[in-house]
């Protein structure tokens, strides 16, 4: 059985993110945990090779992860300033106020739940309901 398969590269994800800090072994160590991810959670062997539009979303879902556990989040204005623990900042000026929510910190990762909804459906994995019977049976 070989490696499993890896859905974006680290030239994936330059091209994609423009990111040129993050350590090329530690995006590809992440693109690697993330593949992984991406298949439990789509129930995808591990040497499955997607092809298509099934490849595409999953290359984007796994770049797109990565870029939001390894770039801090910034805001224009405030390049030089370290923001990785703030979740909210407010800015008034000549009687006008900005509020902006950060919606992530450096290091936490997560699938976008449309585009994940996407690649369940083309591989073939739709979502599943379920229902719990309480003890006694149907009513």
């Amino acid at each position: 059985m070989g490696r499993p398969v890896t859905y974006a590269t680290y030239d994936d994800y330059v091209a994609r993110t423009h990111d040129l800090r993050s350590p090329e072994s530690q995006v590809e160590s992440m693109l690697e945990d993330l593949s992984a991810e991406l298949r439990v959670e789509c129930d995808i062997p591990d040497n499955a090779r997607l092809k298509g539009d099934a490849a595409i979303v999953a290359r984007k879902l796994v770049v797109d992860a990565a870029r939001k556990a390894l770039v801090p989040p910034s805001l224009e204005g405030f390049e030089d300033t370290d923001l990785a623990n703030a979740t909210q900042a407010s800015f008034t000026a000549n009687g006008f106020t900005k509020s902006v929510s950060l919606g992530t910190h450096t290091g936490s990762a997560w699938f976008d739940s449309s585009s994940l909804a996407r690649l369940r459906r083309l591989v073939g994995r739709k979502q599943r309901f379920g229902y719990i019977w309480p003890s006694g049976g149907r009513a």
